[in-house]
């Protein structure tokens, strides 16, 4: 057999699994006891649902405390600018002394920087509160829920998983001799079961492994009905002109760890080349290196006997 190159363009298939461009994985901030769980795997939920509560009446407390304080500090603030404005008043008439009016504006500054304080202390002991209530934080399927009702927590204790279903793309390592010159959504498939999954953009990542001389390319999909962690095939076509040597993968010995084919010297004796291996397309396999366009090859080496 005559070594010719590819004159069409190949299809090879890689492993590959669909992931979520979004997933949270949501664990306690506070401390206290689960009282309700609301959902559980597989429940689709919407932006702003509620999915559990921790019991948290004393935080409750201590928040509605902080606002009470607030609201009195504000009602003393009022009372002292009225009573500021009406010493200036009276000290325009020389009624009282400059003292007394100094001894009001400090006073006036004091309650001011007062009042500050105490907003912050609320707003954070509002938020402290909102910790115990945990709502959905976008459109989301629950992937697992790991608390249970009674449970005690502590900060960081893992509740529950979600993802967005509506954002979903596939990660593929692919040889990057397999490349296409022009990657789009013309040379890379998605293929789910053997069934074609939409997609509407392909990415090839900056980044090759050294040791593995692939590249990972990331297809967007559009939505569908496949899942985070679903295996999946990327279906790689070679641009046009892009030719690659294929030879029959019973011509292929392997020897130890090699692998080598018999070509035909020039003396037509059969010689063993040692090859490289690349991808397999039906009962072809290519030929990274070890063998030129041109050279015969034999391509039933059993027959020679053993070297």
């Amino acid at each position: 057999m005559m070594v010719e190159a590819s004159a069409e363009p190949y299809r090879a298939s890689y492993d590959a699994h669909v992931e979520a461009v979004t997933q949270t994985d949501i664990a306690a901030q506070v401390v206290g006891r689960i009282t309700a769980v609301e959902v559980q795997a597989g429940d689709t939920v919407s932006r702003g649902q509620r999915l559990l509560q921790i019991e948290g009446e004393h935080a409750q407390q201590e928040a509605a405390a902080m606002e009470a304080q607030v609201a009195a500090t504000e009602a003393q603030l009022v009372a002292l600018r009225e009573e500021y404005r009406r010493q200036q008043a009276l000290r325009e008439k020389n009624y009282i002394s400059q003292a007394a009016i100094e001894r009001t504006e400090a006073q006036l500054k004091a309650t001011q920087a007062q009042l500050k304080a105490q907003q912050a202390q609320a707003s954070a002991a509002n938020t402290q509160s909102g910790f115990f209530t945990i709502y959905a934080p976008y459109d989301a399927v629950v992937i697992d829920v790991s608390a249970t009702q009674g449970q005690m927590t502590m900060p960081g204790t893992p509740l529950l998983s979600l993802y967005a279903p509506d954002a979903l793309r596939v990660t593929a390592s692919v040889p990057v001799s397999a490349l296409p010159t022009e990657i789009t959504t013309e040379t890379i498939h998605i293929l789910q079961n053997g069934k074609p999954l939409p997609i509407t953009n392909v990415q090839q990542l900056p980044t090759a492994d050294p040791y593995t001389h692939s590249v990972r390319l990331r297809a967007e999909l559009e939505p569908t009905d496949a899942m985070p962690g679903e295996q999946v095939k990327v279906s790689v076509t070679a641009s046009s002109g892009q030719s690659r040597v294929f030879i029959p993968r019973q011509a292929v010995v392997k020897r130890a760890e090699l692998y080598g084919v018999y070509v035909m010297s020039q003396q037509q004796r059969p010689l063993l080349r040692q090859v490289r291996l690349g991808a397999t397309q039906d009962e072809n396999v290519e030929i990274l290196s070890g063998l030129a366009v041109g050279e015969t090859l034999l391509l039933n080496p059993n027959t020679l006997g053993k070297e």
